[in-house]
């Protein structure tokens, strides 16, 4: 069995409230599969966002997670593990992995950076990316790529959720959400304290779940291969559409389905 283990350090950067702290020990070991493993992690934060603000998020690999806490910095941390048989496009790979945080008086966000090619050598990676975000925000975005899931929760304002194959999971005091995934399901939880406005959507190919509290405003639209909305809708109730008021004359509600659209009682 090969097992080396080598350090290094990001370079310290200060753009736009940007600090990233060192890398954790990097270890390449043989896994239980007979192949190699790079595995290694970073961190940023962004001291100088300020709460409140919109809050940009994306990431090309693995999954998500944000969380809306009672923090002070807005923080971001990268954990990644390559799977592999040439330790030399292992390291290389990993070392090409990245993250940038920032913020400031108009708004903050994370990234990562993924290496575009994985070369010979390199069988996959496994690339998880977790942001703390202060509780406050009005506005968060997460854009997500790849086939990993999303998790977002305790966040306000209105959510923006893009995932991948991995499906999303949604939930905290939102005034709005636009929630949709390429792949899997999704489920969107309003909690008690949220009152929806304007216009809210959730949309995915397999199955779909939306939980309101009883009084709600706003618009809502869900689309789905099976979607239910656990909400008294008072309208039009087929087998694949329900449209109508949330209600005795609340919202409208549009939920359109290929198999199966379902409404029960809060």
């Amino acid at each position: 069995m090969l097992l080396y283990a080598l350090t290094f350090l990001a370079h310290a950067q200060d753009e736009g409230g940007l600090s990233l702290t060192p890398a954790s020990e990097i270890d390449l070991s043989t896994s239980d599969e007979g192949s190699l493993t790079y595995e290694g992690g970073l961190a940023g934060n962004a001291p100088a966002y300020v709460r409140g603000k919109p809050v940009t998020i994306s990431h090309s690999s693995g999954n998500v997670a944000v969380r809306c806490m009672d923090v002070e910095a807005l923080t971001g941390r990268l954990q990644y593990t390559v799977f592999g048989s040439s330790e030399g496009p292992m390291e290389s790979y990993g070392k090409g992995i990245g993250i940038a945080v920032w913020g400031d008086s108009k708004g903050g966000g994370a990234k990562s950076r993924v290496p575009s090619s994985k070369g010979s050598g390199v069988a996959r990676a496994q690339i998880d990316l977790t942001v703390n975000v202060p509780k406050g925000t009005t506005s968060l975005t997460v854009t997500h790529t790849g086939s990993g899931w999303v998790q977002v929760i305790g966040c306000s304002g209105s959510v923006k959720v893009t995932a991948g194959s991995g499906g999303a999971y949604v939930g905290g005091p939102m005034s709005a959400f636009a929630v949709s995934a390429t792949g899997n399901d999704v489920k969107v939880e309003v909690d008690g304290e949220g009152v929806l406005t304007g216009t809210s959507t959730a949309s995915s190919p397999a199955n779909l779940r939306v939980v309101l509290p009883s009084a709600q405003g706003g618009k809502l639209s869900v689309k789905g291969e099976e979607v239910a909305v656990q909400q008294v809708v008072m309208g039009t109730n087929t087998p694949t559409l329900v449209a109508g008021d949330m209600g005795v004359s609340g919202p409208s509600i549009t939920l359109s389905a290929k198999k199966r659209a379902e409404v029960t009682s809060p």
